[in-house]
């Protein structure tokens, strides 16, 4: 018990190679077997030299040849392999010195590979290295007495020089063990550290995260009170001059509420505020806009039939309201934005929208690294804030499969090109289409006969459509519906 104890820790003291990357090994490992399948014409040449006859070079060449592509075979079983390219070298050590009839010089291969089977990392290569060196030197001279050693000494006692020589590799392969043990350790050091980093990179991510989360929430807390607060100020008030101060409160505390909303795009949060039924392009471009600032210097022509799935309505509308807003932001402010909408014949179901502005534009350099991260936003770090919209629009746009690039302007200014899959849209109204214009109607406070609405179905779009048609059906006074 003591001894298998013993022998354990001997084992466990050596190198095994075990934090070796496999891709690491692997190349490792192509590298031996060039080295091994090189060897093979090494010989032929030096054996040619030296007058062997190209029948002979052939019979000594076949092992190695052999031995690569079993090597090769074996790639996927680190020990096994490692085994078989190091017979193959320790083979051609003693075929050179066969080829040589002995040369002290041709014993020195047998300490050159140890430096090529160090690449291994694991001690089993070295002890077949030793041993085969010890077998092959003994067996040698025994059958021949002057085909191992050329001096009288070896040759009268082959078994004990073969011992001599075995230590002296024996010695070698120690030192070169002991250094593959230290760098073991080190490289243990190094993941156990590298493990640890990883962990503490994860861990201050996901305290990023949690602090954004936290703050937008109580920022969104508040703003949903003072814009509770604004709505009941607006309507009953009645003086027109500060009805318009409380208008450009409100419209100050909705883009505070979006920029608020951005903590939680850039903490991963899904949207807080959702539709259940679809709503029309126009209306998501409308919302958009009016989150921007100066919302009177942007135009927009926009297809009228087009509707956007309820939950993706929140996201579209924050991600337009940002590109709309950096166009704003860097063009001169006698100037206009424009946005509109075309189908997208690249996918068809799909639509582009384009918002266009004159400024001075961005340098090439810039235009490439901010598609390069629209199209693959970072993760989050401290350099993100310089262009805190970019990844806020490149998350949204991830969230929704949806594709965002910039170009330049024709003349001057930047467009943004904002292409949106078909899965975002919907049929404004379908099936049961007559209950939804009842309620869209009730929302608006427009007054319907539901009854005739499902006849009138295909010239009801958008809102301005749903007011027209109460002019058609006539409406219905809020006291009669209270009844």
């Amino acid at each position: 018990m003591v001894h298998h104890t013993m022998w354990r820790k001997l084992l466990d003291a050596l190198p095994h190679g075990h934090y070796l990357a496999e891709e690491d090994w692997q190349r490792r490992h192509r590298l031996m077997l060039w080295i091994l399948g090189l060897h093979a014409p090494g010989l032929v040449a030096l054996g040619l030299a030296l007058g062997y006859t190209p029948r002979t070079l052939t019979l000594v060449v076949i092992p190695p040849l052999a031995l690569v592509g079993l090597g090769h075979l074996l790639r996927h079983h680190r020990r096994p392999t490692s085994i078989t390219v190091t017979v193959g070298l320790v083979y051609c050590s003693a075929a050179l010195v066969v080829l040589t009839h002995g040369t002290i010089e041709a014993h020195f291969h047998f300490f050159v590979i140890i430096g090529f089977i160090a690449l291994y990392q694991d001690w089993a290569p070295f002890l077949v290295n030793i041993v085969f060196t010890v077998i092959s030197h003994g067996i040698g001279s025994a059958w021949q007495q002057t085909l191992i050693f050329d001096h009288v000494e070896g040759q009268e006692h082959p078994w004990l020089w073969s011992l001599i020589h075995g230590v002296a590799v024996l010695v070698a392969c120690a030192g070169a063990l002991l250094v593959l043990r230290v760098t073991e350790d080190t490289q243990r050091e190094k993941d156990v550290l590298g493990r640890r980093l990883a962990d503490s990179e994860i861990n201050r991510r996901q305290f990023t995260s949690d602090l954004l989360t936290n703050l937008a929430r109580r920022n969104q807390s508040l703003l949903h009170r003072q814009l509770e607060i604004i709505n009941q100020l607006e309507e009953s008030e009645r003086d027109p001059d500060a009805l318009s101060d409380l208008f450009a409160l409100d419209h100050i505390a909705t883009r505070v509420r979006r920029n608020a909303e951005n903590l939680l795009v850039l903490a991963g949060e899904q949207p807080p505020r959702t539709w259940s039924e679809p709503v029309p392009l126009r209306d998501v471009l409308r919302a958009a806009i009016a989150e921007t600032e100066n919302l009177e210097r942007v135009v927009f022509v926009v297809d009228e039939k087009s509707a956007v799935v309820g939950h993706t309505v929140t996201d579209l509308t924050h991600l337009l309201a940002e590109l709309t807003e950096n166009a704003v932001r860097f063009s001169p402010p006698d100037t206009t934005v424009t946005v509109r909408s075309r189908p997208d014949r690249a996918r068809p179901g799909g639509r582009l929208i384009s918002i266009e502005d004159w400024g001075l534009g961005m340098p090439a350099e810039q235009i490439e690294e901010a598609n390069a991260l629209l199209a693959s936003p970072p993760d989050i770090d401290v350099g993100m804030s310089q262009r805190l919209g970019f990844h806020v629009v490149a998350r949204l746009a991830t969230r929704h499969g949806i594709k965002v690039g910039l170009s330049v302007t024709p003349g001057s200014g930047t467009t943004a090109l904002v292409s949106l899959p078909p899965s975002l849209f919907a049929p404004l109204y379908g099936p049961g289409s007559a209950e939804r214009f009842r309620l869209h109607a009730e929302r608006l406070g427009v007054d319907v006969v539901t009854a005739e609405i499902p006849n009138l179905a295909d010239d009801v779009d958008s809102i301005d459509d749903l007011r027209r048609l109460e002019r058609r059906v006539g409406p219905r006074t809020r006291s009669a519906r209270a009844r």
